[in-house]
């Protein structure tokens, strides 16, 4: 008897789980739609809320409010990066792995570029938002570093985080190039800037 019963209370959760997952999805969704119509600034909770058909209490059950809830817009779309460098390999190795990982991934940094660019330029001009996007990035710089210091402290010839900062740059600059010119950005290059980068933080101690 009382394996059924906490059985059912398990499946219960599952099923509140599963309905909960189903109302964030809807309204990312639906905030992606009024987003592409509205503009960030126009895109309003009762809007969106409308959108994904339900009540504008449903946005506050599952977003602190509505930076919350554009910031997760935002995070659904665009490039997967793989930014964990803890596994133990040389440096030329990690980041010629990292850069495999974003010639894949430059279609969807074409796709979602514009939208990303443009909340970006938005959430700089939002006092409430700017410190969260600000704090996502330097929780990102502070997980490269830590592990980039990790592994190769004493063999860099700048600093763990100078290292997370250039990677990060090259990143962006070459996803930008992509998507102006994406016949210029060829896999040998992408792969070839990496390594020079890792020579260059690496190689110089050896000189």
């Amino acid at each position: 008897m009382h394996d059924v019963y906490f059985e059912s209370m398990a499946e219960s959760e599952r099923r509140r789980g599963d309905k909960r997952e189903r109302t964030r999805r809807a309204l990312i969704n639906a905030a992606l739609q009024v987003i592409s119509e509205e503009g960030f600034a126009g895109a309003s909770l009762d809007a969106i809320a409308r959108r994904a058909g339900v009540t504008r209490g449903s946005i506050y059950s599952n977003f602190s409010g509505r930076d919350d809830l554009m910031m997760a817009a935002v995070a659904s779309q665009g490039m997967r990066l793989d930014r964990d460098f803890a596994e133990r390999q040389p440096l030329r190795t990690q980041l010629r792995r990292f850069a495999e990982t974003l010639l894949v991934q430059f279609p969807a940094g074409e796709r979602d570029g514009g939208l990303i660019i443009e909340f970006q330029l938005y959430a700089m001009s939002q006092p409430g938002l700017r410190p969260q996007l600000a704090a996502a990035y330097e929780q990102m710089f502070r997980k490269m570093t830590t592990a980039l210091a990790a592994q190769y402290e004493g063999q860099l010839a700048i600093s763990a985080h100078a290292l997370a900062l250039a990677v990060q740059a090259l990143t962006m600059g070459l996803v930008w190039q992509f998507m102006l010119t994406p016949d210029e950005v060829r896999r040998e290059d992408v792969i070839a800037a990496f390594e020079a980068l890792a020579c260059g933080a690496e190689c110089l101690t050896r000189a």
